[in-house]
């Protein structure tokens, strides 16, 4: 009889601690997943590839050949409102690069999120911090000089209309110190579990005219209207 309830004790202390440890790995599964931000570069209704002809709302005929761009301090508002930050600093995003168009997060539910923030762009802080490593590593190409900082939005390609050198628009968008500060802060509403971010090009041309904005390479007051036109191109779908 001794021996029984003895085993019976031993039984019931190792159903009821492998219970708990259960408990604690779905616990701690729920508040410690991986997800990956995916993102869709389109132009209107189609998705971008290279070589392809696409028209803007103006009317004019486009082929892209370079958009490049900086998120930055990438925050995400949960449905508790805590907030969740990125440990990346900045992700240099290149739409004809798929390796760059997924981020990783970790320690993240995403069917929790409430709202997406991030900066297009750089802000002054970096800017005048030096020359730094990965995304941010000025042979990106995506650097002008300490005096005009890091390009935010590169996008760049060809138009008929055009009687530039070989029909090319180019358009630099950057500049941290004032009256040009370019950088810009995107705040999205998230009101789905499974989301990616959009990135429609179309809502950047659908507002200019390629054969009178040529070409913007340095930080202006032009490049500033510009950047705000760049805002518009983020979405969450």
């Amino acid at each position: 009889m001794k021996e029984k309830a003895e085993r019976k004790i031993i039984i019931d202390f190792y159903m009821k601690n492998t219970f708990f440890f259960i408990a604690f790995l779905l616990t701690n599964c729920c508040f410690a997943q991986n997800a990956n931000l995916a993102i869709k570069p389109v132009f209107g209704d189609k998705l971008i590839t290279e070589d392809t002809w696409l028209v803007s709302k103006n009317g004019d005929s486009i082929q892209l050949e370079n958009v490049r761009f900086y998120l930055s301090t990438i925050k995400f508002q949960m449905t508790d409102n805590t907030i969740i930050n990125n440990t990346e600093k900045a992700h240099l995003i290149d739409i004809f690069d798929a390796q760059t168009l997924t981020i990783p997060f970790k320690n993240i539910d995403f069917t929790k999120v409430k709202s997406l923030r991030f900066n297009l762009g750089i802000d002054s802080l970096t800017n005048v911090s030096g020359a730094m490593g990965g995304d941010l590593d000025p042979q990106k190409g995506m650097y002008w000089a300490w005096q005009s900082g890091y390009i935010n939005l590169k996008i760049e390609g060809i138009s008929p209309k055009l009687q530039t050198r070989k029909n090319r628009f180019l358009y630099h968008l950057g500049g941290y110190l004032p009256p040009f500060y370019a950088m810009r802060m995107v705040e999205l509403l998230v009101n789905k579990t499974n989301f990616v971010l959009k990135v429609d090009v179309s809502k950047f041309f659908n507002n200019i005219n390629v054969t009178t904005q040529k070409s913007i390479m340095s930080p202006s007051k032009d490049a500033l209207q510009l950047a705000d036109f760049g805002v518009q191109m983020f979405s969450i779908e």
